[in-house]
């Protein structure tokens, strides 16, 4: 028997049977599910110019970082580098792609998509934190950004509920020729201390409720700041603060299986490694970490305010000759608050650096993470 935590590192990362190292399939046709990169072009050019501002705001060094973790298919790395290369061959020529991803279908996908664009600095991969084989020690600490689009949600969590004698934690027994789940005591004294800090000591008025909480999440993040000596973290993912995340008002938590673009609550699947899982990021813990790490918060909105603030109503009328009636309305599906625009959130957090100019995050007015 496994946390459930451990079930999902498996089923989603394990070395040849992972949903992500053996079966990832993004995109419309014959796909899983999709991101924003997939959805509609607008997404890669409006976050070009994004990181064009970043780069201007580092004082555009050579090399410039620029980090992916998780990049999928390799759709929006591809997407960008084609973008820069149009719009600012300068920044093209002085760009360091860099990938954190686990070996496997996805890298392969990625390497070889990658492998057309003649760059004077080559791509590299590394492995993602606890795996053997890290190149760390060949990658020295950089300036640039790190970013991520729908990256975080897909790292291990922990499943949590009130009980009648305290707060429990999911198992997953494997013994059988089914996989069942069983609620027991909190796995650890750092799990303990997290839920206590979030949840409170009394799950009196929670019986029942489950939560997530991503023990892993400060870890990575201390991992991918190893290569960034100065510089930025902009992360893209659907969440919340902890206020919300963890109110009272939710009673089944955020843990979803999609396959065949059909959301699925029997998070246990079939078999294992068959489905993608994904949670609720937990923003707050994002930027507790980070700002524990030296970074500074430069801005948090939802994507739709963001896009809207880089110009996306300019981007329409700009390519309104060659965009399809389809694909105008798929690329308002990055803005719509039913869909894509109110459910992701953007956060930027600066290292090192001045107040950068940011026009993205003009409108909004969230409340930033406490």
């Amino acid at each position: 028997m496994v946390t459930f935590c451990e079930y999902m590192k498996q089923s989603l990362g394990g070395s040849g049977s992972g949903y992500y190292s053996a079966r990832a399939r993004i995109g419309f046709e014959g796909g899983d599910f999709f991101t924003a990169p997939e959805t509609s072009s607008a997404f890669a050019s409006l976050l070009a110019l994004q990181i064009m501002g970043l780069d201007r705001a580092l004082g555009s060094p050579d090399p410039f970082y620029m980090i992916e973790a998780g990049p999928g298919n390799g759709t929006l790395a591809v997407s960008l580098l084609t973008i820069f290369r149009a719009a600012d061959p300068g920044l093209f020529d002085r760009l360091s792609p860099l990938f954190y991803e686990i070996p496997g279908i996805l890298r392969e996908r990625q390497e070889k998509r990658i492998s057309t664009f003649s760059l004077r600095h080559p791509p590299r991969w590394i492995n993602p934190v606890g795996m053997e084989g890290d190149v760390d020690e060949q990658i020295a600490p950089g300036e640039g950004v790190v970013f991520g689009n729908e990256f975080l949600d897909a790292l291990p969590v922990h499943r949590i509920r009130g009980g009648v004698s305290g707060w429990e934690e999911c198992y997953v027994d494997m013994t059988g020729r089914e996989f069942r789940e069983v609620w027991g005591p909190l796995s650890s004294e750092e799990l303990v201390l997290e839920v206590r800090e979030n949840l409170g000591e009394n799950p009196a008025d929670r019986l029942g409720h489950e939560f997530e909480i991503c023990l892993a999440l400060p870890e990575v993040l201390g991992h991918l700041d190893h290569f960034l000596a100065r510089g930025f973290m902009l992360w893209i993912d659907y969440g919340d603060i902890a206020e919300e995340l963890y109110s009272e008002r939710r009673k089944k938590g955020t843990l979803l299986a999609y396959r065949n673009h059909r959301v699925s609550e029997n998070l246990l699947g079939d078999l294992q490694g068959e489905s993608d899982l994904t949670a609720f990021v937990d923003f707050s813990r994002v930027f507790r970490s980070l700002s524990r790490l030296g970074y500074r918060l430069e801005g948090y909105t939802d994507q739709m305010s963001w896009l809207m603030g880089l110009g996306f109503p300019e981007w329409i009328e700009a390519n309104a000759d060659r965009l399809t009636p389809e694909e105008t309305v798929q690329a308002g599906i990055l803005l719509h608050p039913l869909k894509m625009g109110r459910i992701f959130k953007v956060l930027l957090m600066g290292k090192g650096v001045g107040s950068p100019e940011l026009s993205g995050f003009r409108f909004g007015g969230l409340r930033p993470p406490p």
